[in-house]
């Protein structure tokens, strides 16, 4: 995939260098249509006037709305800048505009409901509500090419990060379903390679969270009681922040169990609530 030229028909993706600090090294803006255009994300703020820059000079003017996923800020942080430069209005579902009002207060955004139609041009983008990794993330559905702007739903080479406060694993299975049952074509996620197969990696996604709740599970029977406990043994020899993030993602998975009344916590510690936390 070469970095901001045209991938299909209407589809232009822009690979945008993170800041140092970030854990992932890049994020991805979409730029859609031909004219009038839509843009898929923001990048981190750092990087707005890099971005605004970019897609000015490809729209001409005719940017009409930057669709945003959801509130985190490689994803929305340069959304101010990208309105300020081209004039586009914000748009998101209204459980991301409450997130995102508290780094952004100044900046007006519309709200897009699940199912919600997008139009520009030749082009009908539906909204997707695939909570789970945020509360209101969105995917953008384009029906007729069978293509969704997927945001962090779905990635080609990670999983996708689901931990609490605003995480909920529960919700990202649910949404990993939803994405499956609308069989697009090619899934352009928030980061990394288009997925090509979405049906075979939605599946591989299910199957990896299933192989990581029965490892916690295991770690819970065998008397391990915290998330960074269970992170240390199950990303043994993996790189410090690495363990550090997976500790957050089992804690996901605990409070999945926690709702499914297979495991309690009491204080910090996690235990069964009955043999192996057998449904």
């Amino acid at each position: 995939m070469k970095n901001g030229e045209i991938q299909e028909e209407g589809v232009r993706v822009l690979r945008v260098e993170s800041p140092p600090s970030a854990y992932m090294d890049h994020v991805q803006v979409i730029l859609v249509g031909e004219g009038p255009f839509a843009l898929v994300d923001a990048g981190y703020a750092e990087r707005g006037g890099f971005v605004a820059g970019w897609a000015a000079e490809r729209t001409r003017g005719g940017l009409e709305a930057l669709l945003l996923t959801h509130h985190h800020p490689d994803h929305f942080g340069g959304a101010e800048a990208l309105a300020a430069a081209t004039g586009a209005a914000c748009r998101a579902h209204p459980r991301e505009i409450a997130l995102m009002g508290e780094r952004a207060p100044s900046l007006d955004i519309d709200a897009l409901g699940d199912g919600d139609i997008f139009r520009a041009g030749g082009i009908e983008l539906e909204a997707v509500l695939t909570p789970g990794h945020s509360p209101g993330h969105l995917a953008f559905w384009w029906r007729e090419r069978g293509v969704l702007f997927g945001g962090d739903i779905v990635l080609m080479e990670t999983s996708t990060w689901v931990g609490p406060p605003l995480g909920s694993l529960s919700a990202y299975l649910d949404s990993l379903e939803r994405v499956r049952d609308l069989a697009p074509r090619v899934i352009y996620p928030g980061h990394g390679p288009p997925v090509v197969d979405p049906a075979g990696r939605v599946e591989a996604l299910l199957t990896h969270r299933a192989r990581r709740e029965a490892q916690v599970l295991e770690a819970l029977g065998e008397g391990l009681d915290t998330p960074e406990g269970m992170a240390g043994r199950i990303y043994r020899g993996m790189k410090e922040e690495t363990i550090r993030i997976g500790a957050t993602m089992i804690a996901g998975h605990l409070e999945k169990l926690i709702e499914e009344g297979r495991a309690r916590r009491e204080g910090e510690c996690y235990f069964l609530t009955g043999p192996s936390g057998a449904k």
